[in-house]
Order: C-alpha cells, then sequence, then structure tokens
C-alpha cells in the first residue's frame, strides 16, 4: 500500500513510524498526499484539540482516505483509525476503531530493564502496581489495604515517565522492572484514559497482566483467554481471593503474554499491524461513515459536558467529605 504519514500536533511518532517502516515489505511511504491509497494522520486531537484533526487541510480535503493513530487518552472517535484507549461502543462494534499499544512506550522513553522477566525467577508477591495517581480507580488502589506482605501497591507520581532528564530515572525504572519479574500478577488499571502503556509493558515484560479498567476495548489480535485476567473495577478489593487460586498458572499466562506481546505489538510488528488496522477501520461495515460525521460535533459536545459534569461532582464530593471530616479517595496511601 502507498501510505502518506502526517501528523496533526508535533508528535515523536512522525519520527518513529516511518523508521519502523523501514522494516515493512508491504507498504511504501510517499510525500504526496494526492498518490498515497491512505493518509494516515498521527497525534492527539481529544479534549479541547479536535480542531488539529477536523481543520486539518489533510482531513477536510482527502477525509475519505484519512485514517489517524492516536495515543491520546481523550477517547473521541471523529475519525476512523487506530486508537489507544477506545472503549466498546458503536465505532469499535462496526470495525470503524480498534485500540493498539503505545508506539511511544517503545521509543525514547522506554523502560529497557523491563525487557523481560525470567520463567525461572522467585515470585515471592502475589500480585502488585507501580503507577502515578492518574485516575480515581487508582487513587482508590492506593488506598486499600490488602492485608498482605506478598502484595505490593505503589503510587510513583514523583516518577516522571516522558522526562528522561530526572536525576534518579534510571534506579526507579530497575526497582520497578525488580518488582515485576518478583510478581505473578501485575495489576494494570485504567490511566488518564481507559488504556493504559502499564498493560503493553507488563505484557512485554513477561508477566501476567491483571486488566482493570471497565468497558475497554481489547485490541484484536491475541488470544486475550488464554493469559488475561480481567478484573471487575467494583471487585477491586476482592483481588487477593480471585487472583490467589491463579496463582499456579501465572508463570505460564507471563509466557503466552509475552508471546502474544512479541507477536502484536513489538516495534518490528508496529507500522504493519497500524497500517492494516487503519485500513480494515476505512472500510468498516455499516453504518457509512457519513452517519459518524453527522456525530462529530455532538460528540465534542457531549464529551465537553461529561467533563464539565465530572468536574462538579468532584468538588461536590469532596466538599461532603470535607464537612464530615471524612477520608476521601483523592488522599493516597503513598506518596512516593
Amino acid at each position: 500500500m502507498l501510505l502518506h504519514l502526517a501528523a496533526v500536533d508535533d508528535t515523536e511518532l512522525l519520527r518513529m513510524l516511518p523508521e519502523r517502516a523501514k522494516a515493512s515489505g508491504r507498504h511504501e511511504l510517499t510525500d504526496d498526499p494526492a498518490a498515497a491509497e491512505m493518509i494516515l494522520l498521527l497525534g492527539s486531537f481529544g479534549g479541547h484539540q479536535t480542531a488539529r484533526l477536523l481543520e486539518h487541510p489533510l482531513y477536510q480535503r482527502f477525509r475519505d482516505k484519512v485514517a489517524v493513530y492516536t495515543d491520546d487518552d481523550h477517547y473521541l472517535p471523529l475519525a476512523p483509525g487506530v486508537y489507544c484507549s477506545a472503549a466498546v461502543d458503536e465505532s469499535v462494534r462496526c470495525g470503524r476503531v480498534s485500540n493498539y499499544s503505545y508506539v511511544t512506550a517503545n521509543g525514547q522513553f522506554a523502560n529497557q530493564f523491563a525487557a523481560g522477566a525470567s520463567a525461572a525467577a522467585e515470585r515471592t508477591l502475589l500480585f502488585s502496581f507501580q503507577g502515578g495517581s492518574t485516575s480515581l480507580l487508582r487513587k482508590k488502589l492506593f488506598n486499600l489495604d490488602f492485608g498482605r506482605e506478598d502484595v505490593f501497591i505503589e503510587n510513583t507520581s514523583a516518577y516522571r515517565h516522558w522526562d528522561d532528564s530526572q536525576q534518579d530515572r534510571a534506579e526507579r525504572q530497575r526497582r520497578y522492572a525488580e518488582t515485576l519479574a518478583s510478581s505473578s500478577f501485575v495489576l494494570c488499571p485504567r490511566g488518564a484514559g481507559r488504556g493504559s502503556i502499564r498493560f503493553f509493558e507488563v505484557m512485554r515484560a513477561g508477566v501476567a497482566p491483571v486488566l482493570l479498567s471497565d468497558g475497554y476495548a481489547l485490541p484484536p489480535g491475541p488470544d486475550w483467554d488464554s493469559f488475561l485476567i480481567r478484573v471487575a473495577e467494583k471487585e477491586m478489593k476482592d483481588l487477593p481471593k480471585i487472583l490467589e487460586p491463579l496463582k499456579g498458572s501465572a508463570i505460564e499466562r507471563g509466557c503466552l503474554a509475552r508471546a502474544a506481546w512479541e507477536e502484536y505489538f513489538a516495534p518490528e510488528v508496529e507500522f504493519d499491524l497500524i497500517v492494516e488496522r487503519a485500513w480494515s477501520a476505512l472500510n468498516h461495515a455499516p453504518p457509512l461513515e457519513e452517519h459518524f460525521r453527522r456525530q462529530q460535533q455532538s460528540m465534542i459536545a457531549a464529551a465537553a459536558r461529561k467533563e464539565k459534569m465530572r468536574a462538579a461532582a468532584k468538588s461536590v464530593v469532596l466538599w461532603g467529605l470535607k464537612t464530615l471530616r471524612l477520608k476521601n479517595p483523592y488522599q493516597m496511601n503513598r506518596s512516593s
């Protein structure tokens, strides 16, 4: 396929994907968007940035052959393509949207210490989680007391993953990788969006992932049932009871997770799979794309209303808890 790559914003993707394309024997890049069979627009256009896509000259001129790849946490399916935080919805069900991994997670910021846990490693922890406080679900997790020495939960908000100038970065990454390797299971709770880099990072490390993200649309391809444990967010407090009986399968699940990552999400296969899924998204099943284009403004308005309602509800809840002098879920038990 003859493909033109462009960006809706300043993104590392516009450097990374052409590099990935060099290893492809199935697709070729062109500088001429008019000659391309498909135009892939890269970058973020969720939240308050919808104009980046809708007013982009390539989208306005060639919208019938424009697909997107975005790792934005704000899922807003304004165009067909490949997303990283897509929800199970009409766009997903008709094949207009599919989820995928975060390409930038395999770039310059990747944790090289977490490249793969040995199957022979001693798994002293039943489960662990290390991550930032980027969602209400994670804040609740940080406040849970599982009452077990073989459970390790750490809020690492002080670690800045996208800042490779942080002085203690390497040591933090090494310690994170050591915890992964000593865990039978690693929790992958939703972050700022339904998706999470953690999910694919755990697969890459060869550890059994436990997904906590209601409504998240699993990417097509892997045999997820063979290794993934999916737990409803409301059942998070029951994790020890859920995972303890599965401990004997943890190493096998981790090996299968690593194999799935290599087949579907490794840097060597990213470009071809994104292109193929973007092409499928352009040629999705009914309803026709015009149906979704008519919904673009209502999608944007609904997202804005949801954000306002979330902010208002948070203010009311925090005021009430403060008045009653009760601990709120935004208070966390660790701040390292």
